[in-house]
């Protein structure tokens, strides 16, 4: 689980050397969005040094590709290798995608030895909300799913208001939960730097909602983001006292105890144990 990645573009080098000072969970190495048409290729031969660079510094490291289709797979070539941990399938749309990124990784896997490569498809459409169920529980390799606020309020042909994106969010958190990956949802544009308080605010709907984490393109984004998405103090302390209360109970043999006037079971502990997993910045 990671609470904040931070897009960094393949080919900009002062980012990549800032990148372990950042505080983010996991950093996106992007082949897409931030490099011209014309750079590609460029940018495909500079992804192996920096996932080493970044790797060497103890950093998660996803990359992610464009598509459809030549694109999809010439960058797959150089991502598929040791030290990255997930791949980010950009604009997804379908599980049919899903089906064809993931036949194309199991076949690079086995010729390089590699561990299995996670998978967060990026859905930034409405179709993709519609197939978000689908795409969710499309592979085993999917680590999460993500939603992605430009694009998707570009093909809606709508504005960037709560009304609009709260919908979608809850849409893709739902069918995220339900095929048991995390859901990364922050109903937010990332491209609204300045606005700090309206980023947060969306980080703490997108935590209601279930989301772990979240995309950003700034370091006060990350900030942000591991504040919202991290366990609070209280949420710490409540912890630690239904952990205890449950070891007492096991020792006594019981399979609840009241704790406070309510009843501590099986899926109490088990949150309690999720927050004091999560006082790391990933598990």
């Amino acid at each position: 689980m990671w609470r904040s990645v931070l897009f960094i573009p393949v080919l900009e080098k002062r980012f990549l050397a800032k990148a372990a000072t950042r505080r983010a969970d996991a950093i996106v190495l992007d082949l897409e969005a931030s490099i011209a048409t014309d750079r590609k290729d460029e940018a495909r031969a500079a992804l192996p040094a920096a996932v080493e660079l970044l790797v060497n510094q103890g950093l998660d490291v996803f990359i992610r590709i464009n598509m459809l289709w030549r694109p999809a797979l010439a960058d797959l070539e150089v991502a598929a290798r040791s030290g990255v941990r997930a791949i980010v399938l950009p604009d997804c749309r379908s599980a049919g995608e899903i089906a064809a990124i993931d036949a194309v990784l199991t076949e690079l896997e086995m010729e390089r030895g590699l561990e299995t490569l996670g998978l967060l498809p990026l859905i930034e459409s409405a179709k993709g909300v519609v197939n978000a169920p689908e795409i969710s529980a499309a592979a085993k390799r999917i680590v999460g799913v993500a939603f992605g606020i430009e694009d998707y309020l570009t093909d809606m042909q709508a504005l960037p208001d709560p009304s609009v994106l709260t919908g979608a969010a809850q849409t893709i958190a739902h069918a995220a939960r339900a095929a048991g990956v995390s859901p990364m949802v922050v109903p937010e544009s990332l491209a609204n730097l300045e606005d700090t308080h309206a980023f947060k605010a969306a980080a703490i709907r997108g935590k209601a909602m279930g989301s772990t984490g979240g995309f950003a393109v700034h370091p006060d984004q990350i900030a942000i983001l591991n504040e919202v998405f991290g366990p609070t103090h209280e949420e710490r302390v409540w912890a630690a006292r239904v952990l205890a209360a449950a070891k007492e109970a096991e020792a006594r043999g019981l399979g609840a105890v009241r704790l406070d006037g309510r009843m501590i079971d099986l899926p109490i502990i088990a949150r309690a144990q999720r927050l004091m997993t999560h006082q790391e910045p990933h598990d």
